[in-house]
């Protein structure tokens, strides 16, 4: 009898700890749900645009100083760093507008933005500058679609904004398939020369 409540209780706790988030993804979906509930009176598209586009911007700089120091390619470091300095700009002028609204930005990366940064910050040298410059292609897809869609707020200053960033996202995406292909047009070159 003793046995069988000990195997019991065993079975109840590994299905309990089975269950449970992390205190980390805990604290992470708190502190998301507390920053939206404080912002009632803010229509929940303003709020889910800055939040999104903050979260961006926070991903493009983050991951553009990355590719300053990892990325073998010159024209990828260069990129990096256009994606640091003017998603910098981008997240001034965002907070600018979360201030007038009353919307609080979130300053740090979340689900799979983080795996991301994570996943690029841990790959081999090697393979950083095709997988980086794939990761902004098809970031900035996202993006465009989400600023395309947020220049029709009813937000005047949200829309301005989203407006405003297009030409920017469509010069980043445009970049960033340039320097794909110029890749591919590489490693087509080098095979070509070894057959």
């Amino acid at each position: 009898m003793k046995t069988l409540t000990i195997l019991l209780l065993a079975a109840a706790l590994l299905s309990a700890c089975g269950q449970r988030k992390s205190p980390e993804q805990q604290t992470e979906k708190d502190s998301v749900k507390a920053m939206k509930e404080s912002m009632d009176h803010v229509p929940s598209s303003t709020v889910n645009f800055i939040t999104d586009a903050a979260i961006t911007n926070i991903k493009e700089i983050r991951l553009g100083r990355l590719a300053k120091s990892k990325a073998a390619d010159e024209r990828i470091r260069r990129y990096g760093a256009m994606m640091e300095k003017d998603h910098s700009l981008a997240n001034q002028q965002l907070d600018s507008i979360a201030k007038l609204t009353g919307v609080t930005m979130p300053t740090e990366l979340t689900g799979e933005d983080k795996k991301t940064e994570e996943t690029l910050f841990t790959i081999k040298y090697t393979d950083f500058d095709k997988t980086y410059i794939k990761e902004m292609i098809a970031g900035h897809k996202k993006t465009l679609a989400m600023f395309e869609n947020a220049k029709n707020s009813k937000d005047t200053a949200i829309s301005r904004f989203a407006e405003s960033m297009i030409p920017t996202l469509n010069k980043h995406l445009d970049e960033a398939l340039t320097i794909l292909e110029d890749m591919r047009k590489q490693i087509n070159k080098s095979n070509k020369s070894i057959q």
